[in-house]
């Protein structure tokens, strides 16, 4: 299980599937206004994702912790930002994850097949899982190539 936790606006669904994947518990649903997230944000010390500047700023000058998304960003460049600024570790095992549809918990059935504790969807290791470890190894190169450059500069 690790240890920070988040809460994503609207605009970040993908990014909180990752996120899950993870194994980070983060809140996210269409439904959530910024007055909730923020709410939420306060009461369980989590910190904000969102892609909305007025969130971000309303974030802030609560004293919360609000992580910015650049539109232009992919979910690799995302992950790397969130990987050298929260030290987010960018490893996925399916024995840490959780659900990505409900972030519930996910419970090891056998050898290649987990279920959420909360909805009950099952999960396992098919061919899906290449392309989940291609992004995690992408993402994982840019943020070391990132944190090479700003310690190079600063020595």
């Amino acid at each position: 299980m690790q240890g920070q936790k988040f809460i994503a606006d609207a605009m970040l669904g993908k990014l909180s599937r990752w996120l899950r994947i993870l194994g980070y518990d983060t809140l996210y649903s269409k439904d959530f206004e910024d007055w909730q997230i923020i709410k939420i944000a306060k009461n369980d010390s989590r910190i904000i994702l969102t892609m909305d500047r007025g969130l971000c700023y309303r974030a802030k000058k609560n004293d919360l912790e609000c992580f910015y998304v650049n539109t232009e960003l992919n979910i690799e460049e995302i992950l790397a930002m969130l990987a050298i600024k929260y030290k987010i570790d960018l490893t996925a095992d399916p024995n840490y994850s959780r659900c990505t549809k409900c972030n519930g918990i996910l419970k090891k059935v056998d050898e290649n097949r987990w279920k959420c504790t909360r909805c009950k969807k099952e999960y396992w290791k098919g061919m899906h899982w290449k392309s989940i470890q291609n992004i995690i190894i992408k993402a994982k190169s840019i943020s070391e190539k990132y944190e090479f450059r700003t310690t190079s500069n600063n020595q």
